[in-house]
């Protein structure tokens, strides 16, 4: 029971971080935070004993500062290939069942996506991803990290409507 309420006030710390990142104008700051967020959030999934969403956050936090390292162009493909194989690899390592495959599933498509580069199709595998990630919070109880997700899943939906369907039409 002490893992649990640690993890979900962990999980609180890293919805704080994370709603702050989201109010920087700052790419460097914004992703500083991120990253911050996400080691916190792979310490609650630990806590949760929740093996794939640990590795998947520690692998995210990395990915996002080899990404960032390419802020004007695409990071070369060997980045996304590395990082891939990384998730799938220590998805497999953590193996529990088909649901602790659901945030592997996530991360790699949002990684293809990011590494893309092209917004729209960012903000669909946000939502994809998203939607994979509230099945797994709902299994392994990470409470905090479940409200997180539906609040970037919303906020995805809304940049979806805002940018790829209202922006096309106007």
């Amino acid at each position: 029971m002490t893992n649990f309420i640690i993890a979900q006030i962990i999980g609180a710390i890293a919805l704080i971080i994370l709603i702050i990142s989201l109010q920087n104008n700052s790419k460097k700051r914004l992703l500083t935070y991120q990253m911050i967020s996400s080691l916190l959030y792979a310490l609650q999934y630990f806590f949760l004993k929740a093996n794939t969403g640990c590795f998947m956050n520690l692998i995210c936090m990395i990915r996002n500062w080899i990404f960032n390292r390419y802020p004007k162009t695409r990071p070369p493909i060997y980045w996304l290939i590395i990082t891939i194989i990384i998730m799938v690899y220590t998805s497999s390592l953590s193996y529990t069942g088909i649901i602790s495959t659901l945030p592997m599933i996530a991360v790699v498509i949002y990684s293809i996506a990011l590494w893309n580069g092209n917004l729209t199709k960012i903000r669909i595998t946000e939502v994809i991803s998203c939607t994979l990630y509230i099945i797994y919070n709902i299994k392994v109880l990470a409470i905090t990290g479940l409200i997180a997700t539906i609040i970037e899943l919303l906020g995805a939906v809304f940049a979806i409507y805002k940018f790829d369907i209202k922006g096309k039409t106007n």
